[in-house]
């Protein structure tokens, strides 16, 4: 084993000796693509599907920013989910700009509550703290992660 395959412990491998990836990646990809969650959620309550996306969208308008900003995330967990045939079929370097939109999608998403908080003329509310620290928190994540980082240089190159 050559490059980043040698640095970490076995169990973060795979069957095909990838780098594999953890649950707090994907739970950061789930917290993005909530409101997409929000909306299947609200598709399985029969008696009225509008009640529970007034519930975590008051505003249409953050419900359609949420489900656009979710995007990138959705189209990243599909491409995590097909890493396999995306790196042996050659289309490795859509890994190379993962973690620069991702970041990028978990700052917008906070730039927007700190917004939302601003229109709120700054009263406390539950929702917009705990979204807020969830951005930080996993926006620290995928800057900081090193094994993040080699996941993805590794998701680059061809199987040996």
């Amino acid at each position: 084993m050559s490059g980043p395959r040698a640095i970490l412990p076995l169990h973060y491998y795979d069957a095909e000796g990838r780098i594999k990836p953890n649950r707090l990646m994907y739970l950061s990809l789930l917290f993005l693509i909530r409101g997409y969650l929000v909306f299947i959620a609200s598709l399985s309550y029969r008696q009225d599907p509008s009640l529970i996306l007034s519930l975590f969208y008051p505003d249409k308008g953050y419900f359609y920013f949420s489900l656009l900003l979710g995007l990138p995330a959705l189209l990243i967990m599909g491409m995590v989910f097909w890493r396999h045939k995306l790196v042996e079929g050659g289309a490795r370097v859509l890994f190379r700009p993962v973690r620069y939109v991702l970041l990028c999608s978990l700052t917008v998403d906070g730039v927007f509550h700190l917004l939302m908080a601003h229109q709120g003329h700054w009263q406390f509310s539950w929702v917009i703290a705990l979204t807020l620290l969830l951005d930080m928190l996993f926006a620290a994540y995928w800057y900081r992660s090193r094994t993040l980082r080699l996941m993805l240089k590794d998701w680059q190159h061809k199987s040996h």
